[in-house]
């Protein structure tokens, strides 16, 4: 008995340590605190290649069993041209427009001044990404989720 307790308490210490176990709770991120490390994880998971010298501004992460990340990105203007592309290149897949928009206090539920829009499904995630022209940026917000 005494051997399952301690390889429940090893488990939940390991477990813990973890740099998924994040990933377990819901948590935002600011521009002092949304890093490469974030950029890496969203470009993991969702397929999508950040351009270089991209600079994370908010993020948004949802959990557990579905979770729906929300990301705004200020990305260089003189790399614009390679992210649309590479956004073009996605298949289009529609799904219901503004899902789950409420969750997300500073996602934009009607876009302006939009360069280029994606709804698509990569890499296992349902994604919707704007590329948007803010003042002198440009801003990718991009919100992908599993169903």
């Amino acid at each position: 008995m005494r051997v399952y307790v301690c390889i429940l308490i090893l488990s939940l210490v390991f477990g813990g340590c973890s740099s998924d176990s994040r990933d377990l709770t819901e948590y935002e991120l600011d521009e002092g605190s949304f890093g490469a490390d974030t950029i890496a994880k969203i470009e993991k998971e969702s397929g999508i290649d950040i351009v270089d010298g991209a600079k994370g501004l908010k993020f948004y992460h949802i959990p557990p069993i579905d979770p729906m990340i929300f990301a705004k990105i200020q990305i260089p203007v003189e790399k614009g041209e390679v992210i649309e592309k590479r956004l073009k290149d996605l298949t289009v897949f529609s799904f219901p427009k503004s899902f789950a928009d409420d969750r997300c206090n500073w996602w934009p539920s009607s876009p302006k001044n939009v360069i280029f829009s994606k709804y698509t499904f990569n890499n296992g995630y349902y994604i919707e990404a704007y590329l948007i022209q803010e003042e002198q940026q440009l801003i990718l917000y991009l919100k992908y989720f599993t169903i």
